[in-house]
């Protein structure tokens, strides 16, 4: 299954990149973000242009007194007394019209871009954001003011604020995500997520959060995993370890399974292994249900590797060897034995 990603445009970082608010930091990462993202840069090539024609918008509200015109218009009206409806409407009564029609274009446009300046371009929006990712929607890639980037596990959220002003760069994770850190020493990345801190300064991991269950995975730099309520309960973690906090217990051991990253990489290499076990990496990679209607079939050995495939050619290519079939509907699969 090709990987969908899926950039969020974050207004306010763009609004304080053309003001210039930007450290140099925040602007090197943001000019990477634009050189590596073509829709970012159109973006904010365009927001450069909206704010040149709010300035002319505000230009021609100085040339006309919109205010006072309505209130000439309104004036006319009362003055001229209408016999009946019927009754052939002026060329000075058309005029009037006319002009109501300018009047409430430039009001549409001046209403429209004043909106779009006031949520893009000043202060005031809600200072933390939140992005969910759908049950099937695996591969959703946001990017932070930092520079950091987070994938998203199909039905996880992230919330995180629009920009990072204080001492720490602080993120809420419901789920799973893979992080990739920007670093600065200056400011840790903490994600709460579930019973659990994470604390790092730049690296890349996954974190899988589950019925008070948290799991972090480096795969490069250093993690400290902690107990939330008791943060001097910590584990360092370095590449390769794998942390686990269960039943407020923590443990540092190695994770051996070559599929645990298989929903973010689409890679999935199956070795003599169980269809049971296979099936296990299959709802995580794909976000399904896979149930079987016959225990015996859960035994049946599996040696084969999907890459970047479509669930559907996944099932066919499991069944065709055992002379098995299977029903799917929404998220939930049956795989049985094919009647003969």
């Amino acid at each position: 299954m090709k990987e969908e990603r899926s950039h969020t445009i974050e207004w306010e970082i763009i609004s304080k990149y053309l003001s210039g608010e930007m450290s140099s930091e925040e602007k090197l990462n943001f000019e990477k973000l634009i050189a590596s993202n073509p829709e970012y840069a159109k973006i904010v090539a365009a927001s450069n242009k909206d704010l040149e024609h709010i300035q002319d918008v505000h230009e021609i509200q100085q040339q006309f007194k919109v205010d006072s015109a309505w209130t000439n218009v309104r004036s006319k009206f009362k003055e001229s007394k209408l016999e009946d409806s019927k009754k052939t409407i002026s060329l000075f009564s058309t005029q009037i019209a006319r002009r109501l029609v300018q009047i409430a274009a430039m009001f549409v446009i001046t209403i429209g871009l004043g909106l779009a300046s006031y949520y893009i371009y000043t202060d005031k929006l809600a200072p933390y954001q939140s992005i969910t990712s759908e049950l099937n929607e695996s591969g959703k890639k946001i990017i932070l003011a930092d520079g950091s980037s987070i994938t998203l596990n199909g039905k996880s959220s992230l919330t995180y604020p629009r920009s990072f002003n204080n001492n720490e760069r602080r993120v809420k994770l419901t789920g799973e995500a893979f992080f990739d850190i920007a670093k600065n020493p200056d400011k840790a990345f903490i994600i709460s997520v579930e019973n659990a801190e994470i604390k790092v300064l730049g690296t890349s991991f996954n974190v899988y959060a589950s019925n008070d269950n948290v799991e972090v995975l480096v795969e490069t730099g250093k993690v400290k995993l902690s107990i939330a309520k008791e943060p001097s309960k910590a584990i360092l973690l370095e590449k390769g370890d794998f942390g686990v906090l269960s039943e407020s217990l923590l443990k540092k051991t190695a994770q051996n399974d070559e599929n645990y990253l298989s929903w973010k990489t689409q890679l999935m290499v199956f070795k003599a292994m169980s269809l049971h076990n296979v099936a296990k990496v299959i709802n995580r990679t794909y976000q399904v249900n896979i149930q079987f209607s016959d225990t015996a079939i859960q035994k049946l050995p599996i040696t084969t590797t999907f890459d970047q495939t479509p669930l559907d050619d996944v099932l066919e290519s499991l069944c065709r060897p055992h002379n098995l079939s299977y029903e799917k509907s929404g998220a939930s699969i049956i795989i049985k034995k094919e009647l003969k």
